[in-house]
């Protein structure tokens, strides 16, 4: 079992056995049996769900973590995958919008995006964008747990709704961690990306860009050469917000901001 803050650094004056530990460190289990004798330690499942090496091997588990076990798996330390994602379309409702693009990035690796111009993606009827809304969510499934910033309540549902009206299945339920709710239930200061990163990671090296209104309906127009511009000058505003999220992401993450982790409303 890991040991815990305090154990890691010798300081052993906080803790004195009188209580059960809060925690499944060794040492602290050792001084509490020096005055419970007749009593266990961790609970088999318990020491089961961690393992010898202190690391859950299912998602479902994470809440038997510490803080610390916690912020390892969040951080990537664990066997589990984990992206960023962040989707761009013409409109926050699908009745009339339509996806354009939807940027990815695994935790510490690299950016790629989805969008409407690829061939396998292009359909006659502009309207209709259900390839592209399946391929997001079939690439989303790839992955234990997925990263986005108001993602429960606006990525996820719109995706969803492309799909159904395509005739294809919704997404599966997902361990789905949404950035701005977590900071939501910590800090009253503003809540859009854009202000967390200005405000908690001042001088940071990417910086999430604006795109002019008319850029929206050009990515879909008639000239190729605006059209084109317009998609890439959208894409690439996509990428940067998944690149300032995961900097967002790892400093929650690092700081006990994220405590839980549940499933999003998927198919269950």
């Amino acid at each position: 079992m890991p040991l815990c803050d305090d154990h890691r650094r010798g300081n052993t004056l906080r803790y004195t056995g009188r209580s059960r530990p809060r925690t499944d460190c060794t040492d602290c289990w050792d001084l509490y049996l020096e005055s419970h004798p007749a009593e266990g330690g961790p609970t088999l499942e318990r020491a089961q769900a961690l393992g010898a090496s202190g690391m859950i091997t299912e998602l479902r588990h994470f809440s038997k973590l510490d803080d610390a076990g916690k912020a390892r798996v969040l951080l990537g330390e664990g066997p589990f995958s984990i992206v960023m994602w962040d989707i761009e379309c013409t409109h926050l409702k699908p009745n009339v919008g339509r996806l354009l693009c939807c940027s990815f990035k695994p935790l510490g690796g690299e950016v790629y995006t989805l969008h409407a111009h690829e061939k396998r993606f292009w359909e006659r009827d502009v309207y209709d964008d259900g390839a592209l809304a399946t391929a997001i969510r079939d690439e989303l499934e790839r992955y234990d747990i997925i990263v986005g910033w108001n993602s429960k309540n606006f990525d996820t549902r719109f995706i969803n709704a492309k799909c159904i009206r395509a005739g294809e299945r919704i997404k599966k339920a997902q361990y789905q961690i949404d950035g701005m709710w977590s900071w939501r239930t910590k800090f009253n200061a503003w809540s859009g990306l854009d202000s967390v990163q200005k405000f908690a990671l001042p001088g940071a090296d990417t910086e999430k860009t604006s795109v002019a209104w008319a850029q929206w309906m050009r990515a879909l127009g008639w000239d190729k050469g605006l059209r084109e511009q317009a998609m890439a000058e959208i894409v690439d505003h996509c990428e940067r917000d998944v690149i300032v999220l995961e900097e967002v992401y790892r400093l929650m993450a690092s700081n006990t901001v994220i405590r839980s982790l549940r499933k999003d409303g998927g198919i269950l």
